[in-house]
């Protein structure tokens, strides 16, 4: 069984390896990299309150990609301060910028592995399957293609878990900043932070988001914030349903486009609530918290695309050092399925398949995390 899984973790690498280096130059003209590189052009321009103006943007994206074939109803919806990674790549033509860029983000994504491995060690071993199974993962290559930047909130989410560990408010303030740069995923980390009593850290935390998130002050002051929540909101209509990867694109089936927005706002917030009741709480395990949570809260996201489930990696992550621990099953199997069922659904297969065994997998998550426990706190308790 270790081989054939092996085997199959190898061949998908092998498969995202070879689509990322074959990728054509329409495919990149039209990636979402286009958008972030003419918002940031315009901010480097002096036009930073132009961003989040759709005419704007689309005429700077026709200037530097004349042939894409992108869709230029998709607004800038991030804080201004996303684009700030992306300033210096703006001195170099659309094509090169968009390589360089795929080259910083594979190097944010194997550090954020290391990182991971040195707060939360599994060994040498554990770090060199985790390279590969990031390789193999197909929102890593969905974030590699488009030129995503969510290799900035997933860092931000290992060093908002390594905040935990290690109680420094200076990393919890770091990952906030990261994380804010897609804020519906922050709130779980806040928790996380919140489950472990680290007082200190949630300040940090605060600080740090709160200087990304309140960056559009600076085009056009209040006006900016209301522009960045309005284009946010206005995407998550325009995105094509069957890439919702959570439960609102299973209610989408069922739920008129009109009414779907406002439900899947009220589900994320039901989430969050039960979240926040269990950390209030305080969970006998923080880190289980954490890493069953994260599934949740992302499962529970009203705008959740394949590239965004891989800040699944932080999460996961800590599934395997609660394995290591005898607290929970190996999560292999899982995975590569959840993995396989992604590629059903990027096709485009008309349901979503993704999301239902992602639900399956966290019950299974927790189930297996209160048996185990309940296991090893017996003989403490006959000892005791």
């Amino acid at each position: 069984m270790r081989r054939w899984l092996l085997a199959a973790t190898a061949a998908l690498a092998l498969a995202g390896c070879v689509l990322v280096v074959t990728q054509s130059h329409s495919a990149r003209q039209s990636s979402d990299f286009t958008f972030y590189y003419g918002a940031a052009l315009l901010v480097r321009e002096g036009h930073a309150a132009d961003v989040y103006r759709q005419p704007a943007l689309d005429a700077v994206i026709r200037r530097v990609a004349p042939d894409s074939a992108v869709d230029r109803r998709l607004p800038f919806n991030l804080p201004l301060a996303a684009t700030l990674p992306l300033l210096p790549l703006t001195v170099l033509p659309l094509d090169l910028a968009f390589r360089v860029w795929q080259l910083i983000c594979l190097a944010l994504l194997v550090f954020t592995v290391l990182l991971l491995n040195r707060v939360y060690p599994l060994g040498r071993a554990g770090a060199l399957f985790g390279v590969l199974g990031l390789v193999a993962a197909v929102p890593a290559w969905a974030v590699l293609t488009e030129g995503q930047l969510t290799p900035l909130p997933v860092l931000g989410s290992a060093l908002l878990l390594a905040a935990v560990r290690r109680d420094l408010p200076w990393l919890a303030l770091g990952g906030a900043a990261l994380l804010a740069v897609k804020p519906h995923f922050l709130p779980v980390y806040l928790l996380a932070l919140l489950s472990a009593r680290m007082w200190g850290g949630m300040l940090a935390a605060l600080v740090g988001a709160g200087v990304v998130l309140l960056s559009p002050l600076v085009a056009g002051g209040p006006a900016g914030i209301w522009a960045m929540v309005g284009n946010a909101i206005g995407t998550n209509q325009l995105v094509p349903v069957r890439l919702t990867e959570a439960w609102s694109g299973l209610l989408a089936m069922v739920v008129p486009g009109q009414e779907l927005t406002l439900l899947s706002l009220l589900l994320y917030a039901g989430t969050l609530a039960a979240l926040a009741v269990i950390a209030v709480g305080g969970p006998a395990n923080p880190f289980a918290y954490a890493a069953i949570g994260g599934w949740v809260a992302m499962l529970g996201s009203p705008h959740v695309l394949p590239h965004d489930l891989l800040l699944l990696m932080a999460p996961s992550w800590l599934v395997f050092r609660l394995q290591s621990q005898g607290l929970m099953a190996s999560p292999v199997v899982p995975l590569l399925v959840i993995d396989l069922a992604l590629l059903l659904d990027v096709r485009g297969l008309g349901l979503v398949v993704a999301p239902l065994l992602m639900t399956a997998g966290a019950a299974w998550g927790l189930w297996e995390f209160r048996r185990r426990a309940g296991r090893q706190a017996q003989p403490a308790a006959v000892a005791a």
